[in-house]
């Protein structure tokens, strides 16, 4: 398990190094508000767009918005127990921080 752990964590961070490609915007940031849950959409417009920049849900959204499928990319890199893996723990993303 270590092993696909380590896997898993270094295929979600070069997921998301794409981020050095594209710009997250407050449009973004509106757009992900709307999808969220009501007291998560509080306390994520509370902290605001700079806060929201650092996240790893918002950065996804920001990456899948603009055609980076962080499914694909994981199917991609990932062998097929990591994979499994990930998919069964409904796609986190190894050690990174949340």
């Amino acid at each position: 398990m270590p092993d696909l752990l380590t896997e898993i964590t270094q295929a979600a961070r070069a997921y998301y190094q794409q981020l050095q490609q594209i710009s997250c915007t407050k449009t973004d940031f509106r757009d992900w508000l709307q999808a969220l849950p009501m007291t998560e959409r509080e306390q994520m417009s509370a902290g605001g767009f700079a806060i929201a920049s650092t996240r790893r849900a918002f950065q996804r959204h920001c990456l899948e918005w603009r055609g980076y499928s962080m499914r694909e990319f994981m199917r991609a890199h990932l062998s097929v127990a990591a994979f499994d893996l990930w998919e069964a723990h409904r796609e986190f993303n190894g050690d990174l921080p949340a």
